[in-house]
């Protein structure tokens, strides 16, 4: 009797064929239900890196604000406090940043995206703060950011200004659209009272230095 040959039916072909496609149609069904699931896991994980960040930011940038006046005199120091904003002095950040103190505004401001929560700064000079350049989104919506300002008694208030000190400590609060809390953090100022620094005339470079050939 003559051996049967070696090798697949195309009935055999067929059931091969047919067992995997429902292999690969199952697999595409699990894919389906899950790729949603981890895609928005995963923007829901790069979104907190990113209001982390802004807030580390935020942290060191308020926490490093000085005991500083405008006029130099017996007025309060410069710290406004607002429910969504702030403005302090500290010292100049950034490339290029000379060793100066300048005044920084961090809060909500209207653009075309929406209000988003910017960074900006002014000159520190003495009189009335002018305007705010340069400015830099660190939260855009739908998260909007609240302060909360501590003094001695450790009580928190939703505004700080003109005190004599500058606040104990600032909480932040990140919220959603919805008004959901989505971060929160307090934290400590580095500076609350003296030493003083007043508020300097900006130096003005004359038009004709003098020729020092002369002398």
């Amino acid at each position: 009797m003559r051996e049967r040959e070696a090798g697949f039916s195309l009935l055999e072909a067929l059931a091969g064929v047919a067992i995997t496609a429902s292999i690969l149609a199952g697999l595409g069904a699990v894919a389906g239900q899950w790729m949603p699931n981890w895609r928005h896991g995963f923007l829901a994980l790069q979104t907190a890196d990113l209001v982390g960040l802004s807030l580390d930011r935020i942290v060191e940038d308020i926490g490093s604000a000085e005991y500083a006046r405008l006029d130099g005199g017996q007025g309060a120091p410069l710290f406004r406090g607002e429910a969504e904003a702030v403005a302090f002095v500290r010292q100049a950040i950034g490339p290029g940043a000379t060793p100066k103190l300048e005044i920084v505004r961090i809060g909500a401001a209207s653009t075309k995206q929406g209000v988003e929560v910017e960074r900006s700064r002014a000159t520190f000079a003495p009189g009335a703060v002018g305007a705010f350049h340069d400015a830099t989104t660190l939260l855009r919506p739908p998260f909007r950011l609240a302060f909360a300002y501590a003094g001695a008694d450790g009580q928190w208030r939703p505004s700080w200004s003109g005190e004599a000190k500058l606040p104990r400590a600032v909480r932040l609060s990140v919220t959603a659209g919805s008004g959901a809390l989505v971060a929160s953090t307090a934290f400590a100022l580095k500076v609350t009272a003296a030493p003083e620094i007043a508020a300097q005339p900006q130096a003005k470079v004359s038009a004709n230095p003098p020729d020092a050939s002369k002398e």
